[in-house]
């Protein structure tokens, strides 16, 4: 195994490490001299990632050493350190083998695919959690993760805070649909729902959507164009270092599918809350214009002023309703024995938020659209050189230059901070011999305001005919 380099080459430059197969013989098999390609896929939606690794066959490998699935695969690659932002280093928590796909032969043998995750799925489709917790849901999740008995992950885990303590029956259930169950429940210490469980190369993450776009962009791309990378020790451009911030391809996918939205409750939306045990109910109600007003969004976060990405103050009916008071849009029923005020009876450390208070009704609406904006948002697919350092959850910034320039050069609506909802690392061992990565990308907000002076709608003539 040779020693990484310190400084890249040229944009989409990689080295690997090591990847090697630690077969059910115990014997480690080195793979570099025959590898084709290398991708590790992750999405901010999924609890696991994934990986898979092409290599030529001239020794009928699966026969052989065998391969037949549960190998272990040690893989160490990444973007020379000029980045200074880490490696897809798998050394020490190897991906696991969960399929083998033979591809066409070749001249002088076959090459072979191996589709890879990583060891918490295994545990996860094997083990089921029946339990009763009681503490904060942040340490609920902490000890199904590292519990031997469900997930036993020796991972980093990122873990943000919640407020309250709480008893929960856990009723026989796989141990990421339970922590998935929790994150739906849990309320910030900022008073935000938005909790998601997901994988990246560095490690797990249990945290908000406001805690990711609190961080800020990360990388600036430039969509057809590059720019130069300069050297954080100095202003000197390195011929060799341009266009790592090159988007190389750029497609739009989505930019408000009204009906979808509004179907999903993503501008209003309605709770009803029944208490079986005082026999009464209480209606929430929830509003888009209410949520932006927070500055709650990625742009406000990320340090500039957000707007929301469809013109919620134009009039759309005689009555003088806008999108974000149509409540009836989305109706939920949810069931409760209580008021939903839970209070902590021990005393810190016991607790981490000792007598915190947890409303779930208030917050369950605001989860619903905030989670249905990241799939019915303003959204991109990219290509761009390489970094090993990006994974899901970063924000960048990504701008996109106008049609016809004006003011600006660049699109003020369409440019800004988005976040990666999906991404592929994409090392090609042929051809270029270039890391590329494409990426899913998606925003809530923009920088420039909509107008809303929509004119009232024309309005016909009709009547009823009796047949």
């Amino acid at each position: 195994m040779k020693k990484l380099r310190d400084s890249i080459q040229y944009a989409g430059d990689f080295e690997l490490k090591e990847c090697t197969i630690i077969t059910h013989q115990g014997a480690e098999v080195d793979l570099l001299p025959n590898l084709i390609g290398v991708n590790v896929y992750e999405d901010l939606m999924s609890s696991s990632i994934n990986a898979d690794i092409s290599f030529t066959d001239t020794r009928d490998a699966i026969s052989l050493l065998p391969i037949v699935g549960n190998e272990y695969v040690k893989l160490n690659i990444g973007t020379p350190d000029v980045t200074k932002k880490g490696k897809i280093n798998f050394t020490k928590h190897p991906f696991v083998v969960y399929k083998i796909l033979r591809k066409e032969d070749l001249q002088q043998g076959s090459s072979l695919t191996l589709k890879l995750t990583t060891k918490e799925i295994f545990f996860n489709l094997r083990r089921r959690v029946s339990q009763s917790y009681s503490g904060g849901y942040s340490q609920m999740v902490e000890k199904i993760f590292r519990d031997t008995n469900y997930l036993s992950s020796k991972k980093q885990l990122l873990l943000e805070e919640t407020i309250g303590s709480h008893s929960l029956v856990i009723p026989n259930m796989r141990p990421f649909d339970a922590i998935r169950m929790i994150a739906q429940r849990s309320v910030s210490e900022n008073s935000t729902s938005s909790f998601l469980f997901y994988e990246t190369t560095r490690g797990y993450n249990f945290r908000t959507l406001e805690s990711l776009y609190n961080v800020g962009p990360v990388f600036d791309y430039v969509v057809g164009e590059g720019a130069d990378f300069q050297d954080e020790k100095s202003s000197k451009v390195n011929p060799m270092q341009q266009n790592l911030n090159q988007v190389e391809k750029n497609e739009f996918i989505s930019n408000n599918d009204i009906l979808t939205n509004t179907k999903k409750g993503i501008y209003a939306s309605k709770s009803i809350v029944h208490d079986i045990y005082n026999k009464n109910y209480n209606v929430q109600t929830f509003s888009i214009k209410d949520e932006y007003d927070k500055k709650l969004d990625i742009e406000s976060l990320g340090g500039g002023k957000g707007y929301p990405l469809f013109p919620i103050d134009s009039i759309l009916d005689e009555n003088d309703n806008k999108v974000s008071d149509y409540s009836d849009s989305r109706i939920s029923l949810q069931s409760t024995s209580s008021d939903g005020n839970i209070f902590a009876t021990s005393t810190y450390p016991n607790h981490r938020t000792p007598y915190g208070k947890s409303n779930p009704k208030e917050s369950i609406l605001n989860r619903f659209s905030k989670i249905s904006l990241l799939h019915n948002g303003m959204k991109h697919m990219i290509q761009t050189t390489g970094n090993s350092g990006l994974e899901v959850g970063n924000i960048i910034n990504l701008k996109i230059p106008k049609n016809q320039t004006g003011t600006s050069f660049f699109d003020e609506k369409l440019s800004g901070n988005y976040l990666i909802l999906k991404l592929r690392h994409s090392f090609a061992f042929a051809g270029d011999k270039k890391h590329r990565i494409g990426m899913e990308v998606v925003k809530d907000s923009v920088k420039s305001k909509y107008p809303s002076n929509l004119p009232s709608s024309p309005v016909g003539k009709g009547e009823t005919v009796l047949l």
